[in-house]
């Protein structure tokens, strides 16, 4: 049994840029870069639990569903603003031969991605007063105050590309460390002072989110030579593939937000969206189990010709563990710390048969935006997008949260088998043009 993928040919492989030589597939690092990634974000699933527990414990349903209104906005213009140059950096970045190509594709995108935050962060306090006036949520102001902090936001986005490219997995697990713990900090200090509200819990997260991005550019140590090639490598990938993932990731983005965006327009109150918000934050951690697994994969997907089995396996069955503990435990859990919350008990099946399928295709979905197949993944979004959003629009008004919730475990249904069509027709591609699979594929 094989434990490599051999290649004869890739002359005739569109927009896959494979760098010689054909890497071994090491299963031991495999394990020991997702441990370090998940026991990261096992650690900052456990601040987000006991962020939540001070949010539920000290905060109003109404404040909670102003928070995570403004904060479903910020994240949403942040990725309006990106313009798929995170994710062609990425692959620029896993595609470099040496250290200091690396070093100087990084100062470009570090560049571009200054550029662009400059732009956001003008952007969320000139769209502060229209947003109010449509969702009639009271939050002009808090946006308006905010919109410095708002400036790091699309360096998050940047950070978790590159590391990804760059295969920098201990960084990006202090990366994420970092944002959890500052915000835990400021959001216990905050209570201490008796300031918790929704405009100082969201600046506390984008504080955290700065100080996080500051340190890791620090530590990645870009280089600002030769920048002017670099970046018309990065426009380059950013105008085919990029675009595409950009299109992809912002309705992505776009369906994963809709149904707090609905929920805020269909029903006035901000308790139910606040209910909503605390169950979807006991089910999120579990589809972190298959993006732990995958993203430290990218580097190595980009010249494997397949997806090899073991990861699959694993992947299921941590998956489905998560998902059982989440159905059995969560109700005992919410009536015990969110006696306030325990509506949402009702919704937890829902979220967790959603993120069962959502890191079911996270290993599918990282393999091929390794091979830089952006237009896949772009219809792929397209299509399950267009069907979320329109069952939202028909649930919502007559189900309200729990029709949110069950919408979303439908389309990420879809998701996992338009993944799962789409890695097998490229999977005939490779075969078709070249690519020759030595051995068994159980690797």
């Amino acid at each position: 049994m094989k434990a490599e993928t051999e290649f004869t040919s890739t002359d005739s492989i569109p927009d896959s840029r494979l760098p010689a030589p054909v890497p071994r597939f090491r299963f031991g690092e495999t394990t020991r870069q997702a441990g370090m990634l998940f026991s990261a974000q096992t650690i900052s699933m456990v601040a987000g639990l006991v962020i939540s527990i001070i949010q539920a414990r000290w905060m109003e349903p109404s404040e909670m569903g102003r928070f995570a209104f403004c904060l479903s906005l910020i994240v949403v213009g942040g990725l309006l603003f990106e313009f798929g140059i995170a994710s062609a950096g990425a692959r620029v970045l896993a595609l470099s031969r040496d250290d200091q190509t690396e070093r100087e594709a990084l100062g470009a995108l570090t560049l571009i991605t200054l550029a662009i935050s400059i732009a956001f962060s003008l952007f969320i306090a000139a769209v502060a007063v229209p947003v109010d006036l449509i969702f009639n949520k009271d939050v002009r102001w808090l946006l308006v105050a905010l919109g410095p902090l708002a400036f790091f936001q699309p360096f998050q986005l940047f950070i978790e590309q590159v590391c990804q490219g760059m295969n920098r997995i201990r960084r990006l697990s202090v990366f994420q460390l970092l944002i959890a713990g500052i915000n835990l900090i400021a959001l216990i200090a905050l209570v201490a002072m008796h300031r918790l509200t929704a405009g100082s819990a969201l600046g506390a997260y984008l504080a955290a989110v700065a100080v996080a991005t500051l340190w890791t550019i620090a530590r990645l140590r870009p280089s600002f030579q030769n920048t002017t090639n670099h970046f018309k490598v990065i426009f380059k990938e950013t105008r085919g593939y990029g675009l595409n993932m950009y299109f992809a990731r912002v309705m992505g983005m776009i369906s994963s937000r809709a149904d707090q965006l609905v929920i805020a327009y269909f029903i006035a109150a901000s308790a139910p969206l606040g209910i909503y918000a605390i169950a979807q934050k006991f089910s999120n951690p579990i589809s972190m189990v298959g993006r732990s697994l995958a993203v430290t994969r990218f580097r190595a997907f980009a010249k494997l010709a397949s997806v090899p089995r073991r990861i699959t396996h694993w992947n299921a069955g941590l998956l489905v563990a998560a998902s059982v503990g989440l159905i059995i435990a969560g109700p005992f859990a919410i009536k015990l710390l969110f006696p306030q919350y325990t509506e949402g008990i009702s919704l937890l099946v829902p979220f967790a048969l959603m993120n069962l399928l959502t890191g079911l295709f996270q290993p599918y979905n990282v393999f091929l935006g390794a091979h830089g197949r952006g237009v896949e993944l772009r219809n792929i979004v397209f299509i399950v997008s267009l069907t979320s959003v329109v069952g939202l629009f028909l649930a919502v008004p007559r189900f309200g949260i729990a029709g949110a919730a069950w919408v979303g475990a439908a389309a990420m249904a879809l998701d996992y088998l338009l993944h799962l069509h789409y890695y097998s027709k490229f999977r005939r591609a490779l075969k078709n043009s070249g690519f020759v699979v030595h051995g068994s594929e159980q690797h």
